[in-house]
């Protein structure tokens, strides 16, 4: 009888590589033969990373796109020196593998680990949660390829991190936590549990790679070449907002729909609301490990509705998906299933050949894809509180 599931364990997961592998090659092929295969977010980092290590600033100028500027951490060339000793069209498809691998393995650590955190009893196989996690994401992946950028390397960084936090492996949390932090500082969100469930040691080990972080570029720069080229990241992020506008962000939804116009009071104030839940349940409920890892996982899908950033950041949802999913299936509640089934035609559906360039940017315009985001997260703490009290009463 093992060797039997064992068998149908293995097939399911090779079928889900091979739906993975198909249509990144399906993704790849199509740009390429339409001459579209530009990858323009990962030219930034590519051409950003030679034009540093030329010896020129990296942050005066675009690359590729007229928004293509390189807006990250000094320390983000570094990472991505291995990439420049290839030519950029075999850099590329590297980039894209490692997109790919990344994605395989977080979609299955985070199906074993939502068993495990969830406690979720299937009565039948589970492993479908695979398959319906990559099709609802499925249209952000589209555009991740097509722009190659890195959020499936922060969530495969996310994943680990959590995977060790759950092994109590603190050491390799606090390694690929730092790199994702330095890849993308909005990941800021994803550690603040970590102060609250006092994982002191980890911070402690964050704090000192971040120092290597910052001081990295003293190598070959010099202490005051370190700060020049720091100073140019800080002003590089100041103007960020300059020229980059999120119809899914707190701050355009506040403004749109009730008209309250500010850049930072109202994601604010929804990221006090979490966070204060987060603490009352704390309070609450036992400071497990388990709960560290859920409200991790709530925060990293809040981020694009916090920060003003692109829709491809929506790939860090798949996390929350998948442990909403797990949730779900251990239930029988119609209507949560129907407000999940809303909150994929806002976050899953949103593109011009589906839907016709009308009614796409009527949900652009109206944010239907931060709003559906939005309503996982709040559909996620009421299935999760829901199920605590069940269990509550039951023992």
């Amino acid at each position: 009888m093992n060797l039997l599931r064992f068998k149908e364990f293995s097939k399911v997961y090779l079928y889900f590589i091979l739906l993975v592998v198909t249509f990144f090659c399906l993704s790849t092929s199509v740009e390429l033969l339409n001459n579209k295969f530009w990858t323009n977010d990962f030219r930034v980092y590519y051409d950003a990373t030679k034009d540093f290590f030329n010896g020129n600033n990296p942050y005066i100028k675009n690359y590729g796109l007229d928004t293509g500027f390189f807006k990250y951490p000094p320390f983000t060339l570094y990472l991505f020196k291995f990439f420049t000793f290839f030519e950029y069209r075999v850099a590329q498809f590297i980039h894209l593998s490692f997109l790919g691998c990344l994605l395989i393995y977080s979609i299955f650590a985070l199906k074993n680990l939502s068993e495990n955190i969830l406690q979720c009893k299937f009565k039948n196989s589970n492993n479908w949660l695979l398959f319906a996690s990559f099709f609802i994401i499925i249209l952000h992946l589209s555009r991740e390829i097509h722009m190659g950028n890195i959020n499936l390397y922060l969530l495969g960084f996310f994943v680990v991190g959590l995977k060790s936090i759950h092994s109590e492996k603190p050491w390799v949390t606090a390694i690929f936590w730092s790199l994702m932090l330095i890849l993308k500082p909005i990941m800021i969100l994803s550690v603040i549990p970590l102060l609250f469930y006092r994982k002191w040691k980890i911070i402690l080990i964050m704090s000192g790679f971040g120092l290597v972080f910052f001081l990295l570029p003293i190598c070959n720069l010099g202490w005051s070449g370190n700060w020049i080229l720091w100073g140019n990241w800080v002003k590089s992020v100041s103007n960020h907002g300059n020229y980059l506008i999120s119809e899914n962000s707190i701050t355009y939804l506040s403004s749109y729909y009730f008209g309250f116009i500010s850049e930072w009071i109202p994601s604010l104030l929804c990221l006090s609301v979490l966070l204060a839940v987060m603490i009352f349940r704390g309070v609450k409920m036992s400071k497990s490990t388990n709960q560290l890892i859920i409200w991790s996982v709530i925060l990293t899908a809040f981020t694009p509705n916090f920060f003003i950033t692109d829709t491809e950041h929506f790939l860090l949802a798949i996390p929350l998906i998948i442990f909403l999913l797990s949730l779900l299936s251990n239930q029988k509640s119609i209507s949560s299933w129907a407000l999940f089934g809303v909150g994929i035609l806002f976050f899953s559906l949103n593109s011009n050949d589906l839907l016709g360039k009308k009614l796409s940017d009527f949900v652009d315009t109206h944010g239907l894809l931060g709003i559906g985001n939005i309503l996982f997260v709040l559909l996620f703490l009421q299935v999760l509180v829901k199920r605590n009290r069940q269990i509550t009463l039951s023992t």
